[in-house]
């Protein structure tokens, strides 16, 4: 038997009017408060006594009630032991650390129900040292869950159909436009696995409690980058909220972060330096970040994938290859007067084999995309 079938007729059983107490237990109990309270016998009458053992019935089932949904969540793994599957006892040991946030919210969308379990920033956090932290120490990490309604199975990470619906998870600040400033240019990546039919993904990415002060997110959504599609972003006030039209599963958490952590000045600095190219973010004694163009100026455009790009009415460019979507700001990629250009907007596969997303404009202002692997 199910459980909502056990627990309605659990329900059912307990609300049942022909439960009543003995009269033996009626006289009983009539006597015990008459000598507790000093009151007179024919003061207690029968029917607030049937009042009082419906309050105990309704209490035992909230009770049962909330045990279940305890039971729910508490099948999911915590953010450390997340954290510990992936070998990251370091981590483990700061997702238990006060300075911590467990969150434990849970938004429903598309098909699925995404559980944003915790979140913690700091230095030094991580047994696997992120390159970025030769330039930006502080580091934020974030664990979701991720598991069907229906009850279904996630696929594994061995199954063919792994991968097949993509999902795009990161940090947002209110006030700076999503597409530009999200974990893609915020020097991110992501750890996922499969147990018991439930994806876990510990994200991390450049610190972001120096935004504290001015509202944070997590967006997630059936995508591969930022989907304007997914979000909206209220170019007046800065704030993003999810598209009820949006034909994917689109979800979006707040961040309740430290407001004591903000750092106005840093934050400054960190956007300015986000807007820059990779070669002035590099100064003396730091390591030089990877230089994406120069490692693909060589490399072999897959002919099939060059597709122009569409526009969408906000005025974003759209590219799609094999399942992959990806939206892009024009302007943002190609600066100024620029008119033959082309940038890398992505980099994606493994140690052994590497493909580029690449935009290009050409003089007549014709943007196209392509993959671009590696000699």
């Amino acid at each position: 038997m199910k459980n909502s079938e056990q627990l309605n007729q659990l329900l059912k059983q307990a609300l049942s009017p022909t439960v009543e107490p003995s009269e033996e237990v009626n006289l009983k109990i009539i006597s015990q408060l008459s000598q507790q309270n000093k009151l007179k016998e024919n003061d207690i009458m029968k029917p607030v006594y049937k009042k009082r053992i419906s309050v105990a019935l309704l209490t035992a089932i909230l009770t049962l009630v909330m045990s279940i949904t305890a039971y729910a969540a508490w099948r999911l793994l915590s953010p450390k032991q997340v954290a510990e599957h992936l070998g990251d006892k370091m981590l483990a040991h700061a997702f238990e650390d006060k300075n911590a946030i467990e969150i434990n919210k849970s938004i429903v969308s598309g098909g699925y129900n995404f559980t944003l379990l915790g979140i913690v920033s700091g230095e030094g956090l991580s047994d696997f040292k992120s390159s970025a932290e030769d330039i930006h120490p502080d580091r934020t990490y974030a664990v979701v869950s991720i598991a069907k309604v229906d009850g279904s199975k996630m696929p594994d990470t061995k199954d063919e159909e792994y991968g097949e619906v993509p999902f795009f998870i990161s940090p947002l600040i209110k006030g700076q436009k999503p597409w530009q400033y999200n974990i893609a240019s915020m020097n991110g990546g992501y750890s996922s696995f499969v147990i018991d039919g439930i994806m876990y993904r510990l994200i991390e990415c450049d610190g972001i409690e120096m935004f504290a002060d001015r509202g944070l997110y997590l967006c997630i959504s059936t995508s591969d980058f930022y989907d304007v599609k997914a979000f909206n972003y209220n170019e007046e006030t800065g704030v993003i909220s999810p598209k009820t039209d949006y034909k994917g599963a689109n979800a979006l958490f707040n961040l309740p972060l430290d407001i004591t952590k903000a750092d106005h000045n840093k934050a400054e600095k960190y956007l300015e330096e986000l807007m820059k190219p990779s070669s002035e973010n590099s100064t003396a004694g730091e390591e030089t970040p990877v230089d994406w163009e120069k490692e693909y100026a060589n490399g072999v455009v897959i002919p099939e994938s060059i597709k122009e790009v569409t526009y969408d009415e906000e005025g974003m460019a759209w590219y799609e290859y094999e399942g992959c979507k990806i939206s892009a700001n024009i302007d943002f990629l190609f600066k100024g007067e620029q008119t033959v250009a082309s940038k890398i907007v992505g980099v994606q596969g493994n140690d052994n084999e590497q493909t580029a997303i690449r935009f290009s404009r050409d003089e007549k202002g014709v943007v196209t995309g392509m993959f671009v692997k590696l000699k």
